[in-house]
């Protein structure tokens, strides 16, 4: 039985965007658009052909008009055996897959702290792209405003979006990017060896001035939060997403 947010999209394109991870862009048969707020996921449910799971990703759009969006864009890293992942890299163009959402509160706020703090790993980076457009707006309108993006990954040849982020650091001095790689050693003045924790303790995060994000392997985020927890962090000023990995 089909639930109440439930309805089809077709999938339009797909491309790899790293070594592990493919894009890909799906839409509404019927033309209608796909709302939702940056930061916010959907759930994929699978055709019963390949396991009849449910499987959830965040949008990865970059839109600057939400309301007439009619694209449903994310980013799928591809695991070994998994049944998603041997469903997106065997699906073909006009291959239709039963959707619902939006769901989640992984957005911005109204008003903006001092400092967003954006940690991720993988594809866990997929709603800070959708978020870009309502950041660059928020930086042109607030010059006191900044906003740390971290992105962990375990070589370069894993980065996702890096070229997009690296253009926002240049056009917006108040957004920072950095990629952390945990198997390869830094080359560039915005990289660095080791884990988004370790990142993450180097700005001393503010619970009074900073709103921290994280979205990711389930294992950084529960260390994050066990991190930051005992300075005063709480789910007011620090949300997050797991990404579960799974083969079945």
């Amino acid at each position: 039985m089909l639930q109440k947010n439930q309805f089809p999209l077709r999938l339009v394109e797909k491309h790899f965007v790293s070594s592990t991870s493919m894009e890909l862009c799906f839409e509404r048969p019927d033309g209608s658009p796909v709302t939702y707020v940056p930061g916010q996921f959907f759930s994929f449910h699978l055709p019963e052909s390949s396991g009849g799971k449910t499987r959830s990703y965040s949008v990865a759009n970059r839109c600057d008009n939400i309301r007439e969006n009619r694209e449903l864009r994310i980013t799928a890293t591809l695991i070994p055996d998994g049944s998603a992942s041997e469903f997106f890299r065997t699906a073909e163009p006009g291959a239709e897959v039963e959707a619902s959402g939006p769901f989640g509160n992984l957005i911005l706020p109204a008003a903006d702290p001092h400092r967003y703090i954006l940690v991720a790993t993988g594809a866990g980076v997929a709603p800070y792209r959708a978020m870009l457009s309502q950041l660059a707006e928020r930086l042109r309108s607030n010059s006191d405003l900044t906003v740390e993006l971290i992105l962990g990954v375990q070589t370069p040849a894993e980065l996702l979006y890096e070229d997009e982020f690296r253009a926002m650091a240049a056009e917006h001095p108040g957004f920072v990017f950095r990629a952390c790689y945990s198997r390869a050693e830094p080359q560039q003045a915005d990289e660095y060896a080791g884990y988004v924790q370790t990142q993450l303790q180097a700005l001393s995060p503010d619970p009074e001035q900073d709103r921290i994000y994280l979205c990711g392997n389930p294992a950084m985020v529960d260390d994050t939060v066990k991190l930051l927890t005992p300075s005063g962090f709480t789910p007011a000023n620090l949300k997050r997403e797991k990404y579960l990995f799974s083969r079945l």
